[in-house]
């Protein structure tokens, strides 16, 4: 989290808000996560393959060892390894097929999107962007009211420009010209009312 938020990166992504909102009467939550998934399977993995390689030593290795050696050291060996890989956004990606992984992002985006009320704004023009840091994946979720007047395709490309982005490992502050392109769509199929009120928080969810 620290290292997608460098040089004031959680500021940088309210000014992105704000600046989205101005133009428009779409409502724009960002939420930023660093896991959508406990993944408890990597730490089993690694903590296996551990405890396997220490008991072949144990086995194989020199000098002879005595024999409860064989319970104890393949036991503490798994235990160390799977605690220190606990949270290694790297081998949770390289041990997790894609589909999972693309699955827990979009299951928690769903349910970031109706827990933050994204879809109770009154014209239903709420955007949800959902950034999972250990997958690198980004998913964005408009309300029916955006999916009905901003047009498909320029929309589905400016989204993909930044999911792109969060897949190559960009930081929060190199979001802002994605946003930029959502806002200018946004602004021209929904602009900004007179009578238009600020619904949702400005505020970062991290």
């Amino acid at each position: 989290m620290a290292r997608f938020f460098e040089e004031d990166g959680k500021g940088a992504l309210r000014r992105a808000i704000v600046a989205f909102e101005a133009g428009t009467s779409a409502e724009l939550v960002i939420a930023v996560r660093p896991t959508s998934d406990r993944y408890a399977h990597v730490p089993a993995l690694v903590g296996g393959l551990a405890a396997a390689l220490t008991l072949a030593f144990l086995l194989y290795g020199e000098p002879e060892f005595r024999l409860h050696w064989f319970l104890v050291d393949p036991l503490l060996a798994g235990l160390a390894a799977a605690w220190l890989v606990r949270h290694s956004h790297a081998l949770a990606r390289m041990l997790t097929p894609r589909t999972w992984r693309e699955e827990a992002v979009l299951r928690a985006a769903k349910a970031g999107y109706l827990d933050h009320g994204v879809a109770e704004t009154r014209g239903r023009t709420g955007v949800f962007l959902y950034v999972s840091l250990t997958e690198r994946a980004a998913v964005v979720l408009a309300d029916v009211g955006v999916r009905r007047e901003v047009p498909r395709e320029p929309w589905e490309r400016a989204c993909a420009g930044l999911q792109a982005a969060v897949a190559a490992g960009a930081r929060a502050v190199d979001l802002a010209p994605h946003l930029r392109a959502l806002a200018e769509l946004c602004a021209d199929a929904l602009p900004r009312g007179e009578d238009d009120v600020n619904e949702l928080p400005d505020e970062v969810l991290a």
